[in-house]
């Protein structure tokens, strides 16, 4: 008998792409190894403190590490490491290499060094889950490069690296991981209709498991449904227009407060893009004021859409991506599963709107300043969960979590 008798997980799935995948080093120009503070647990801070090498090593290994004491999270935050004034690793050599791996080797690194961008976990669905995160320049290309869209793969796991998940109620939404989230990707790679529209449709989709639907292969029909119905334009979605876009840059210029910097080559971002927006004024008692313009958004996009309209499918790629690496949808409840696709949108309309606002006046407009702002939005809102939850919060507690509000989130 079994110690745990959970779900096997006997299959890999990833994205095709990710055995593709190799870090760009000494040419990154966004690296990982400046601004993020990386932490690791007490065994990866001990073996680093054991490590010794050349003198150059040695000197820079005696003041890299920082012990973190005390705190919610200090058994797998044990320490970190000192970063040098600019938030720069203290172990990374002119040539933006790894002074502890050209030493030491690829073992020798911390487990978050390691496996960055990937990110692996093992579902209820039975599969090994692999992506590789959109916080890394090299991502980026890779997803640039896909005119046909994401595909998908599995392959048998080793019998060594089974394991087993804990089982999920029967019955229950999560026992339908894989159909829904299928079904939910499926909706976002219908190029028959604009993106916004293939996530608005989806809400529209999930709308009716949040509602009670408890019959899968009923919504999975029903679902399939509005695809055709939207395709054959007999679904009417609301349009975008100036009072939505002036909500949906009202709603930027309040998310960008709520972000924090991250280092030196993003900490600019927040004020550079609200210099854009803000226009300054007088009331009517002659103070002075300010509002947002819809105005140098509008150029903004224009020029997007003139440099970069026949690349529609990396923004599909990218949140595709996203969907697949976020485990969404959140099927713990009702509740869970909509907080989830609001979040979403959120994601998606903070994505789009940095991704225009790389062709406002005075940027560069050209593909590097779009990935430059793609991993800004990916470390400051994928990989901080507070971020997500705090503009989650916001959208909750001012009633703006209705379909009709993903509409504006959806309009830029």
């Amino acid at each position: 008998m079994e110690a745990f008798n959970g779900i096997p997980v006997k299959y890999d799935l990833r994205p095709t792409y990710f055995d593709d995948f190799q870090c760009l080093a000494g040419d990154c120009r966004l690296t990982c190894c400046k601004g993020w503070h990386i932490t690791f647990d007490k065994k990866d801070f001990m073996s680093m403190k054991r490590l010794t090498g050349s003198p150059e090593f040695n000197d820079r290994m005696s003041t890299a590490l920082r012990r973190v004491r005390g705190g919610a999270f200090s058994v797998n935050f044990y320490g970190e490491i000192r970063l040098k004034e600019g938030g720069l690793c203290p172990l990374q050599c002119d040539n933006g290499l790894c002074m502890l791996q050209q030493e030491k080797g690829h073992t020798a690194l911390p487990v978050v060094c390691r496996i960055f961008p990937r990110i692996e976990a093992a579902l209820p669905s039975g599969y090994y889950e692999r992506d590789l995160s959109p916080a890394c320049e090299g991502v980026l290309a890779m997803l640039w490069e896909l005119p046909d869209g994401i595909e998908y793969r599995s392959d048998p796991l080793p019998a060594g690296q089974v394991e087993r998940v804990p089982m999920v109620p029967r019955g229950s939404l999560k026992a339908h991981f894989h159909e829904i989230r299928s079904q939910c990707i499926d909706f976002l790679q219908d190029r028959r209709i604009s993106l916004p529209k293939r996530i608005l449709l989806m809400g529209l989709a999930l709308k009716y498991l949040v509602d009670g639907e408890t019959d899968i292969s009923r919504w999975l029909d029903r679902a399939k449904f509005l695809s055709e119905q939207a395709a054959a334009g007999g679904i009417a979605l609301e349009e975008d227009n100036e009072q939505m876009l002036h909500k949906f840059l009202a709603n930027h210029a309040r998310f960008l407060s709520l972000i924090p910097p991250v280092d030196d080559a993003f900490k600019k971002v927040p004020q550079e893009l609200l210099e854009t927006l803000i226009i300054g004024g007088t009331s009517e008692n002659g103070t002075a004021r300010a509002r947002v313009s819809s105005i140098p958004y509008r150029e903004a996009r224009a020029r997007f859409e003139e440099r970069f309209g026949s690349r529609d499918y990396f923004m599909e790629n990218l949140m595709v991506s996203l969907f697949f690496q976020m485990h969404f949808p959140a099927l713990d409840s009702p509740q869970e599963l909509w907080k989830c696709y609001v979040n979403f949108c959120n994601v998606y309309s903070i994505y789009r709107f940095l991704a225009v606002m790389s062709c406002r006046e005075g940027a560069a407009g050209d593909r590097d300043e779009l990935f430059r702002l793609m991993v800004y939005a990916s470390r400051t809102v994928i990989h901080n969960g507070m971020v997500q939850t705090a503009i989650q919060d916001v959208m909750f507690e001012t009633d703006s979590a209705t379909l009709a509000h993903m509409s504006i989130l959806l309009c830029g």
